[in-house]
């Protein structure tokens, strides 16, 4: 074998394909590297490339010419922790997959269940240290403050028990209408905004156009970066976590040391956190807004429910007070409700507003303290302790802010 991804390097899920002609032009940088398998340069050069749903590697020549010195060729080059960009991206309808289907809807169910059964030992901690106060006043007997106690745990937790199976079911509609919103962001940064998607096979080479929004100035950006920044948009941090952390500690030159990006020494774990900080607050950029934007939508929902409701009431009440006789209002009176209404209007649209910044800015919030809980969690265990990490972060914010 005439070439390796590293010494050390992890194990690849490989794909053989064949290039006619001569080779192409090797990754000459520290972020890419390519092996390739032949006898001589004149036989076709074998690649080992890994492989995903998206990022099944393009090989081949130009059909225009293919026995053309001057013909591209161009592939999809290998990270340093062996992986082909892209990888990570999930296929559209990936989560109504029998397996994943299964693993969402336990997880939705474990989480809502344990948050329905951590929420009624907390009210009834608070329900009997009240009653409790009342005891002490004199207000209550001990034999009445117990069967106030049963009462109460009989009656809620009825109440809950009932409510759990609606609660799961909207959690699960809300939590597949995210991931199908996270789907249509990608298709449409992939297809429109990056385009590294909908490529002709004989392509040789793509840009983005980025504009900048207060001038002429327009950014563009190679198909290799294109495709370097929709893969930082959807990696995997679990397994994000797991290859990084075989990486460092493969490059350790001591135990312990790395050597980070910009040349310096540092301790394996605070470089192992800095690059999983970056994976995670890329990563979690389409996710969260995804959640942002069905949460913005509920809340709108919302208020344009009661709104209509309380403007049914108001209706309803002055056809109730015309049928009696008791409608009659001179012109004065019209103009103030007319007012009032307005008023009711500008207040109603003033709520909304506050509403959506402040969720924005909570989800905002939620979005760089999940990254770092996402961050610290893959020191203390790379996998699972990214993702506990990310869940304990957005909880915290969703905690203090909510």
């Amino acid at each position: 074998m005439g070439g390796s991804c590293g010494e050390r390097s992890p194990p690849l899920k490989i794909v053989l394909g064949a290039f006619n002609g001569s080779s192409p032009q090797s990754a000459k940088d520290d972020d890419a590297a390519t092996t390739v398998l032949g006898e001589n340069q004149s036989s076709p050069a074998t690649y080992i490339l890994g492989t995903s749903y998206f990022a099944t590697p393009r090989l081949g020549t130009s059909p225009s010419n293919s026995s053309s010195s001057s013909s591209r060729r161009f592939a999809l080059r290998l990270n340093k922790d062996g992986r082909v960009p892209m990888e990570d991206r999930k296929s559209p309808f990936g989560q109504f997959k029998s397996r994943s289907l299964v693993l969402s809807t336990v997880r939705v169910t474990a989480i809502n269940f344990s948050t329905t059964l951590s929420n009624f030992f907390s009210d009834q901690l608070n329900s009997e240290q009240r009653i409790e106060s009342m005891v002490d006043s004199g207000e209550l007997t001990p034999r009445e403050a117990d069967e106030m106690n049963e009462e109460w745990e009989n009656r809620e937790w009825q109440l809950r028990t009932d409510a759990l199976p609606k609660k799961i079911g909207w959690a699960l509609l809300r939590f597949h209408a995210c991931t199908a919103l996270m789907r249509f962001y990608e298709f449409i940064m992939a297809r429109y905004v990056l385009r590294v998607d909908g490529l002709e096979g004989g392509s040789t080479a793509a840009s983005a156009t980025i504009h900048s929004g207060g001038n002429n100035n327009s950014s563009i950006l190679s198909h290799e970066q294109a495709v370097t920044v929709m893969d930082k948009l959807t990696r995997d941090p679990f397994q994000a976590s797991l290859r990084t952390s075989q990486l460092l500690h493969n490059q350790e030159h001591a135990p312990g040391k790395v050597i980070s990006s910009d040349g310096t020494e540092t301790s394996t774990s605070r470089e192992l956190t800095k690059r999983m900080f970056s994976t995670c607050i890329w990563a979690n950029i389409i996710p969260f807004l995804a959640e942002l934007t069905v949460q913005q939508g509920v809340l709108i929902y919302g208020y344009g429910v009661y709104y209509n409701a309380k403007k049914k009431r108001r209706k309803s009440r002055k056809t109730k007070e015309e049928r009696n006789g008791e409608g009659k209002e001179d012109q004065c009176d019209e103009e103030d409700e007319k007012d009032e209404d307005d008023v009711s209007k500008s207040a109603y649209a003033l709520a909304l507003m506050f509403q959506s910044s402040r969720l924005t800015f909570s989800r905002s919030m939620s979005w760089i303290v999940a990254s770092a809980g996402g961050a610290v969690g893959s020191v203390i265990y790379p996998g699972w302790g990214t993702v506990f990490g990310n869940q304990i972060g957005d909880a915290v914010v969703g905690a203090l802010v909510d």
